[in-house]
């Protein structure tokens, strides 16, 4: 009945029904004494919210402890259960129990802040495994079977998908400038190439790209190339992937796509369920190319479920103010190859032990120490020539190796060669030095020591003293006169 009374007195005083609504534990009036919430909240910020995370029973405990010691009443575990969140907040409880900052994370607010009015205002770009396996027939090698990897560069304006490149190698230099090339130049022929009869009128130099803070995306060639194209590069927070969320999203719509052939590998290993993906793969590498590009093209004509536009339409909407450049995609792909730079010499110039020489660059050996260095690009796929800029043109045209070697070599199976020449040229740290161990033991055999060139000066000079017992011996006597021996003439007769 008391309750009854005290719920007719809220509502005396309010005249609402809501006045009844029991009352959370923040609005509540408290039955503890002042005292004993000191103790708890005391005890709670010392033995409870320690980066340990220790359980709650044994600072009850404690906290029942100095209350038993103060002479106060007892609180339940409950009661001091239900103060935790009274006294700390979420965020609190996640900063100071825990170590990781994902737990952190969770608790914030992540709204969108990639806001863009136009095309080409912002564009996203990242790369992702591809969830499905090709299989190649290698010649007198056998069949292989992998997965590809796929980066794609986006528009947040319109939500179209601008460029795509699928490779075999791990996210590069060489697939961020492949996807680029595709994506700031018209796509007509590389349509034609692969008998593609569809409209991808997208393209366009961004204003601004939204990038993640991998090895490829802070290189030198990245930056250079999107300094030459007056691209704007701004990075994610570190660890915060809901920034990228378009592009984090129409990678999972193309890999969704990916998962209906065979062959797929799944978005996990549980959601694979030992589904055979090697043996089921059936798809080269050409025809997983075309299949991406139609799910690419699919995506810009599908209307958005939720704010109802389609990509294709929000594109010719604004492309009449779109600026066009005239850029040629393999000027776009030399602007973000790989490069260095390397000193003109007679023979031309050297760059992975290759040596290169083309007839143009004979007319600047003359004056190769007033150039300085040149600059010269790359594609790891053919280091068979590489591309030098033209110090009057300005223009990069490509060298090829001196050698006249024309065959395709790619920079790993390069760089693999000289490996395998070094191991089967290895020779011991010991074997390295035994011959110049013999020749320095012949060198010091031959040459005297110091000691040696000493005593024999030494004997020298004693030999060539004057000697005390040549001065004490008695003078030799000198010969004997010999008698004249009288000479006898021989007789001589007269004829």
């Amino acid at each position: 009945m008391r309750q009854v009374y005290n719920l007719l007195a809220r509502y005396r005083g309010e005249r609402r029904v809501s006045a009844l609504v029991p009352r959370s534990a923040a609005t509540r009036r408290k039955r503890l004494s002042e005292e004993i919430e000191a103790i708890i909240a005391a005890t709670l910020r010392t033995q409870w919210l320690t980066l340990e995370a220790p359980p709650l029973a044994p600072a009850v405990a404690e906290i029942r402890a100095r209350c038993e010691e103060a002479g106060l009443p007892q609180p339940s575990y409950v009661t001091v259960a239900r103060r935790i969140p009274v006294l700390f907040s979420p965020e609190e409880i996640a900063g100071k129990r825990s170590a990781n900052p994902k737990h952190l994370h969770r608790l914030k607010p992540r709204p969108g802040y990639i806001q863009a009015a136009r095309p080409l205002d912002v564009c996203q770009i990242d790369h992702t495994p591809a969830d499905i396996h090709f299989v190649e027939v290698v010649d007198g090698s056998g069949l292989f079977v992998g997965r590809p990897y796929l980066t794609i560069v986006t528009d947040v304006a319109t939500r179209c998908i601008l460029g795509f490149c699928l490779t075999l190698e791990k996210p590069s230099v060489l697939s961020v400038a492949l996807c680029l090339a595709q994506a700031l130049c018209p796509k007509d022929t590389w349509l034609a190439a692969r008998r593609l009869d569809h409209a991808w009128p997208m393209f366009g130099r961004p204003r601004l790209l939204v990038t993640d803070s991998a090895r490829e995306f802070k290189g030198h060639a990245f930056q250079r190339g999107c300094d030459d194209y007056s691209i704007r590069i701004r990075y994610r927070d570190r660890g915060r992937v809901h920034q990228g969320g378009v592009v984090e999203r129409l990678l999972g719509k193309l890999n969704a796509v990916l998962a209906t052939c065979p062959g797929s590998s799944g978005r996990s290993t549980a959601d694979r369920d030992d589904y055979p993906c090697a043996q089921r793969a059936r798809l080269t590498f050409a025809e997983l190319e075309r299949c991406v590009a139609l799910a690419v093209l699919d995506h810009n004509c599908q209307e958005n479920s939720k704010t109802l536009k389609v990509p294709m339409t929000e594109w010719h909407r604004n492309a009449a103010r779109l600026p066009r450049f005239g850029d040629d995609p393999q000027g776009v792909l030399l602007s973000f190859l790989p490069g260095t730079e390397r000193q003109l010499s007679p023979q031309g110039i050297s760059l992975f032990a290759l040596h290169c020489y083309a007839p143009w660059l004979g007319s600047f050996v003359p004056q190769r120490d007033r150039l300085g260095k040149l600059d010269v690009r790359y594609d790891p796929r053919d280091i068979s020539h590489v591309y030098v800029r033209d110090p009057d043109t300005r223009r990069f045209r490509p060298v090829g190796r001196r050698d006249g070697a024309l065959a395709s070599l790619t920079l790993w199976e390069h760089q693999g060669e000289r490996v395998r020449r070094r191991a089967a040229n290895h020779r011991s740290s010991v074997a390295k030095v035994a011959l110049r161990r013999e020749i320095a033991t012949v060198v010091q055999a031959a040459k005297p020591s110091k000691r040696q060139l000493r005593d024999a000066v030494r004997s020298a000079h004693a030999g060539a003293a004057t000697k005390p017992y040549d001065a004490l011996q008695e003078p030799a006597p000198g010969p004997a006169d010999h008698p004249v021996r009288r000479k006898r003439t021989l007789p001589v007769e007269d004829w």
